[in-house]
């Protein structure tokens, strides 16, 4: 039977390339890079943690993050754009899972419960994939191009000045070097959370557009038949 009209397992999807193909592949590239930035002498701190918001976290994990939504559509040949979100969202929500149970860092674990954000990121990327496999299809070079940005660099860069945020939030709460630094992360720590909610909101509402027309669409072939 074709794949493409096959019932996706989204439970294996979590686990073979949710874990195997992308969270361990992390972890193992992570600790490689901790490793890297001692001898280097890039010592614990402000500095660090920045570039490894950028470097470390969103550009490691979501590298193989999509490595491994790449090995499961070429399985299971997604063929539409639920499909395509709920495959990549799977890879998400087994990293952010792992992450949240290895996490050391109140802020950063509260943060995350609150905020789903590998998941509602990946899912998101299934989303405009689609999109440019679709266009790529039509010939519509200009808005392939466009969805496959969305799909990768904006996730990459989201996902970094995320991390980012939370560094200078947990740096300023607990910094003594600057008078006022307990406002500062207070401000930083609602500014993040009201991008977070904004950013949540919009994401939620059009991966429930999606799961609806799919809906509707399922409905109407089985009123037809």
């Amino acid at each position: 039977m074709n794949k493409s009209l096959e019932k996706k397992d989204y439970w294996r999807i979590f686990f073979l390339y949710g874990i195997v193909y992308a969270t361990i592949p992390i972890i193992i590239t992570e600790i490689t890079w901790d490793s890297l930035a001692n001898i280097i002498g890039l010592s614990e701190g402000l500095l660090r943690e920045l570039i490894s918001s950028f470097f470390r976290a969103a550009l490691i994990e979501e590298s193989f993050k999509f490595f491994g939504f790449m090995k499961a559509n070429k399985e299971y040949h997604f063929s539409n754009e639920k499909e395509y979100m709920l495959g990549a969202g799977m890879i998400g929500l087994a990293y952010g899972i792992i992450e949240k149970v290895a996490a050391g860092n109140a802020i950063a674990i509260i943060l995350g419960i609150i905020f789903p954000m590998h998941i509602i990121w990946q899912m998101n990327q299934g989303r405009h994939f689609y999109k440019y496999k679709k266009a790529k299809a039509e010939n519509n070079d200009k808005e392939a191009k466009k969805e496959l940005f969305l799909a990768t660099f904006i996730i990459f860069l989201i996902h970094g000045c995320w991390d980012a945020s939370i560094s200078l939030v947990v740096y300023f709460s607990e910094s003594t070097k600057f008078a006022n630094s307990d406002i500062i992360g207070s401000i930083l720590l609602l500014v993040t959370i009201l991008f977070g909610i904004i950013y949540l909101v919009i994401s939620i509402i059009k991966i429930r557009k999606v799961l609806k027309s799919n809906k509707e669409l399922s409905y109407k072939s089985n009123k037809e038949v």
